[in-house]
């Protein structure tokens, strides 16, 4: 039995499989004229059931939809010995979005930098599709792949627009798609529990999905977990539905047991507190079910762009050993980035010193800069806190370590594997600490000099004012002792010539007036004949 199959341009082979579906599997081909490695999809029996018109609507949309976001349409070839057509798309080396969160690294969400760079692309990606009215309907992370650039960036990509459609913000529709924990309420009770509701769904069921997928992103679980998975069908109904407003997660624990809500992210995923605060609400409102709170996408982008359009200021806070981000808004001034750091630190902004290496930051920015003139900033190079009514320095209590699992006597490879996987998870997570531990340790050491720096600085500063007003003071009392020596000298002049000097002056003036008068009545005649002519 042969493996390989192909196309008029392109191979691929049936051991290469790069994902599977209801009604297709994706494999890893070849152009054969250049030799460029791309992904074939192809379809089976199951697709070519549907209606003719939704057979095609997948080639349709991806004719349609041309951007960096989402993955590149080659070619839509028959496949040969007449097994219908083929879908040949640019290769994403990177893989799926799910498997990058089965990696063992990525047990409690990605890393910071990571979520950021999905947020970023998949808001990207979906807003080219609203903009040219079409709705995904199977978003999540299995159908978000990583391509990696020439230049080795990475470009998140959304795929698999089996389910997807036109449809206009107003319009509805009633066909069901989807995997079910990332389905909206509405089309989950139809569904997966069969319940003849009678609803229609509209293109904002993309948010939902939309929010469980970044729930999974940034923090390695679903939101949303009865205690036996899949098989609990009507509890996974009721968490979703009987969540109150801004509850992002519902988790039972026991068969039958109460549902563990929360309205925050865990402790455990890697997201700093301060990206923290700006996503929770993101997350909770994408993950709304009354009628009257459920956000647009419009609202969407807007909240996106304006997370992705902060600064973040990273910032060592040296009382407590441990680093903070803070998230500044372009148009958010000194006072504001003050009050974000207590909310985070309760160093009040009057005791705050931040340093930047020696130099304080208020001599770098002023009061009026906005948050876009700040300077930059990273881990390894922070803004330096200090505060002013606190000397003391206290390590950071650390949540408790997870625990490394038992390894049982019986040999079972679906236990091993399993049992392998969490310890590895354990150990990134304790690799994780150790870099955090080490880079604050060199921070500290960096804050001493720093701060040494500054009050060096801050001395010769303040004995240059003194010198100064040392010179100034010695000047005022030369000044002084002239004038008390003039004084002296006055009196003693006026003491022993005063009289003469009197008896001088009453001569001058005498003799001034009398050769004054001398020189009017010289003048009188001349003055006379002037005015008679």
């Amino acid at each position: 039995m042969s493996f390989l199959r192909g196309s008029a341009n392109y191979v691929w082979c049936t051991t290469s499989v790069l994902g599977k579906g209801a009604t297709g599997a994706v494999f890893q081909g070849v152009n054969k004229n250049n030799g460029e490695p791309v992904a074939v999809k192809t379809f089976n029996q199951l697709s070519h059931m549907r209606p003719p018109d939704v057979q095609v609507r997948e080639f349709e949309v991806l004719k349609k939809v041309k951007h960096e976001n989402i993955v590149k349409l080659l070619a839509i070839e028959e496949e040969q010995e007449g097994r219908g057509k083929v879908i040949v798309m640019e290769l994403c080396t990177g893989g799926s979005l799910f498997n990058i969160l089965d990696d063992p690294e990525n047990t409690y969400g990605l890393a910071e930098s990571e979520f950021l760079l999905v947020l970023e692309h998949l808001s990207a990606g979906m807003k080219h599709l609203r903009d040219n009215n079409l709705v995904h309907r199977d978003l999540k992370p299995g159908n978000i792949m990583k391509f990696i650039a020439d230049d080795g960036s990475t470009i998140y990509k959304l795929t698999d627009f089996g389910a997807a459609r036109e449809l206009q913000e107003d319009q509805q529709f009633v066909s069901l798609y989807g995997t079910e924990e990332y389905l909206h309420p509405d089309m989950y009770e139809r569904a997966v529990l069969r319940k003849p509701v009678g609803k229609t769904f509209g293109a904002t069921v993309d948010l939902w999905s939309i929010g469980v997928t970044l729930y999974h992103v940034a923090t390695g679980n679903l939101p949303f977990r009865p205690f036996g998975g899949r098989r609990n069908k009507e509890t996974m109904f009721y968490i979703t539905t009987k969540k109150a407003s801004g509850v992002i997660s519902g988790l039972q624990t026991s068969e039958n047991g109460p549902i563990i809500w929360s309205t925050e992210l865990p402790q455990t995923c890697q997201l700093s507190t301060g990206l923290k605060k700006i996503v929770t609400p993101l997350l909770a409102g994408l993950l709304e079910v009354d009628p009257q709170r459920i956000w647009s996408f419009d609202r969407f982008f807007n909240e996106v762009t304006d997370t992705l359009c902060r600064k973040a200021i990273h910032i060592f806070n040296v009382h407590r050993t441990n680093l903070i981000k803070v998230f500044l808004h372009p148009e958010e001034k000194l006072v504001a980035l003050q009050i974000h750091i207590q909310e985070q630190t309760d160093i009040a902004p009057q005791a705050q010193i931040l340093l930047l290496g020696e130099i304080p930051l208020v001599n770098l920015v002023e009061e009026s800069t906005s948050g876009k003139g700040y300077p930059n900033t990273s881990n390894d190079k922070p803004l330096i806190l200090f505060s002013r009514e606190n000397n003391n320095v206290v390590l950071p209590v650390e949540n408790e370590l997870p625990k490394f699992p038992v390894f049982a006597n019986l040999v079972s490879v679906e236990n091993d594997a399993s049992q392998a996987k969490v310890a590895c998870s354990v150990g990134h997570v304790c690799k994780r600490r150790i870099d955090k531990l080490a880079l604050c340790s060199k921070l500290l050491r960096d804050a001493i000099e720093a701060f040494s720096g500054f009050l060096s600085t801050e001395l010769t500063r303040v004995l240059g004012k003194c010198q100064h007003s040392k010179e100034f003071t010695k000047t005022i009392e030369d000044t002084v002792l002239a004038i008390e020596r003039c004084e002296s000298f006055a009196r003693y002049v006026f003491r022993k010539f005063g009289s003469q000097i009197v008896i001088e002056v009453k001569n001058w003036r005498k003799e001034l007036d009398i050769k004054s008068k001398d020189l009017v009545t010289g003048l009188t005649p001349a003055i006379m004949q002037l005015h008679q002519r």
